[in-house]
């Protein structure tokens, strides 16, 4: 899909891009698009410390409602955080990540990591399967996400899942917060993310792509805190310690009821409200 050919309402124009929420593919997307080249220039050598999760054995968890063990390829596995959760348990694992240091660090592992771009992922493995994909905080940063996940359809085992992982932008406790403080959205970030998916948003692109969602969850809400005065937007230090605190809130909810912590997200989930969107799907 050429972006170039995108039309919709401008939601806000940021250094010299506009950020429009387009008809044509149902989510919200910079405007021009950078290219291809200029974005794997850009990942190849920025390196930033990965957000901690405390949801990686989540994930873990959930896959076994349709797959008890198997292969996983994990498309910009960074350090290879959620390939460690799925080794463990016994799984075959298969990492791609573009930035050097980061794939450096998911190899020391003992993982079999490859360091491809994308499309050189889609020309090296044109043939091969996996029983499960991961796309976790990978389709905000693809200029064509609905080519991608089509693409990727051929990589899928038979009964196979994609898990897709994005951040939930433009939610409704991200509006309200900037709406109390007349602020403009402080979570675009050029050129790092150049899709913005609010729960419809990622809902339209995985149908329009030929996928059905088998289930959907968000993570716990961090604008909550901002909700409560907790600025962590403008202290780093408030944002650690909210972190902690969540962390530990699922800790206990997961040792009362292995299933409380994931019931609770998918009925954030239904409201649209969470910080990231977690769907697990299956190819029509």
């Amino acid at each position: 899909m050429m972006k170039g050919e995108c039309r919709g309402e401008l939601l806000l124009t940021k250094r010299d891009r506009k950020v429009i929420f387009c008809k044509k593919c149902g989510y919200a997307h910079i405007s021009p698009m950078y290219s291809e080249e200029e974005l794997e220039k850009f990942y190849e050598y920025v390196y930033r410390r990965s957000t901690p999760s405390n949801l990686w054995r989540e994930k873990v968890r959930s896959i076994k409602k349709w797959k008890s063990c198997g292969s996983i390829l994990d498309i910009g596995c960074w350090e290879g955080a959620q390939l460690e959760y799925f080794k463990k348990e016994g799984w075959k694992c298969t990492g791609t990540e573009l930035n050097k240091k980061a794939a450096a660090i998911a190899t020391s592992k003992g993982i079999s990591i490859y360091q491809i771009s994308i499309k050189e992922f889609f020309q090296k493995f044109s043939k091969k399967r996996w029983d499960v994909v991961n796309v976790a905080y990978i389709l905000e940063h693809i200029p064509d996400a609905l080519g991608f996940l089509q693409r990727l359809k051929s990589n899928i085992a038979k009964n196979g899942i994609v898990m897709v992982e994005v951040p939930n932008e433009f939610n409704p406790f991200q509006l309200a917060y900037i709406k109390e403080h007349n602020l403009t959205p402080y979570w675009i970030a050029l050129p790092d993310h150049v899709n913005y998916f609010d729960k419809e948003g990622i809902r339209n692109l995985v149908k329009k792509a030929g996928y059905t969602i088998l289930r959907g969850e968000s993570s716990f809400p961090m604008e909550m805190f901002l909700l409560m005065g907790d600025d962590y937007l403008k202290r780093k230090s408030l944002g650690r310690a909210s972190f902690k605190k969540v962390v530990n809130m699922e800790r206990i909810l997961r040792c009362y009821e292995p299933d409380l912590l994931s019931k609770f997200y998918s009925i954030l989930y239904q409201c649209g409200i969470g910080r990231s969107t977690v769907l697990y799907l299956q190819p029509r």
